[in-house]
């Protein structure tokens, strides 16, 4: 039991210095700490790889393509991006350039493949932390992308037709995903999900709580003043 609180509290450590590296974009220090961890036998959480992203989505220091990277690395190691991580990774491609703007539409795609999954086999666990489902702040990011892809093609970047019938698709669902079936599926789920909320709850749920109350208020806000 001593060696699990001590891995728990290794985490949670690891993850409050990702999250001071992450508010000053240093997005390659964030990345040597995790794989410090896992030299040390330390699987990052979703907060961590999250947190990591969050160095990609600073002002003046966005690499949308490292936060791609990020969520398919989080993947290989069967931890599961929420939409916090989404959220984030989608914050790093709003920097202007057409490349950010294809990756942001691919980010999306994943995003509402994890929706379609969850639908299809239920929620594990906090809603908070496991669930893929868009927000709010979903739907305002994909807004912003799909502003940015119009100026993209103002530009000359792309062709416009091209644009609205590829790339726009997924994000436009993604604005739209709370007129969809599959949102009122999730309503429903997310309802069913909270009745039973206190039966669930287990150790592992606390730990995760704790590192959510920590990490990702201070991650929300590397990004979130772009809607003020």
């Amino acid at each position: 039991m001593k060696k699990t609180h001590d891995t728990e509290g290794n985490i949670i450590t690891t993850n409050i210095a990702l999250k001071r590296l992450a508010k000053l974009g240093q997005s390659q220090a964030c990345e040597g700490i995790i794989i410090g961890m896992l030299q040390e036998g330390i699987e990052p959480t979703v907060v961590s790889y999250t947190t990591a992203i969050g160095a990609c989505a600073k002002e003046g220091s966005k690499n949308p393509e490292l936060a791609n990277q990020w969520l398919q690395r989080m993947r290989s190691r069967n931890v599961m991006p929420n939409f916090h991580t989404y959220n984030t990774a989608l914050a790093a491609c709003l920097d202007g350039k057409l490349e950010s703007t294809v990756t942001g539409s691919k980010i999306a795609v994943e995003m509402l493949a994890a929706v379609n999954q969850e639908l299809r086999d239920g929620l594990v666990g906090s809603a908070e932390y496991k669930s893929a489902l868009p927000d709010t702040y979903t739907k305002y990011l994909a807004r912003e992308l799909m502003k940015q892809l119009r100026d993209n093609w103002r530009a000359g970047d792309i062709n416009m037709q091209v644009a609205k019938s590829t790339i726009r698709v997924p994000l436009l669902k993604l604005v739209d995903f709370t007129k969809s079936d599959s949102a009122e599926e999730a309503r429903k789920m997310k309802e069913k999900a909270a009745a039973k909320k206190s039966e669930d709850v287990d150790d592992t749920e606390d730990v995760e709580k704790e590192e959510e109350g920590v990490v990702y208020s201070s991650v929300s806000s590397i990004h979130r003043r772009m809607e003020v």
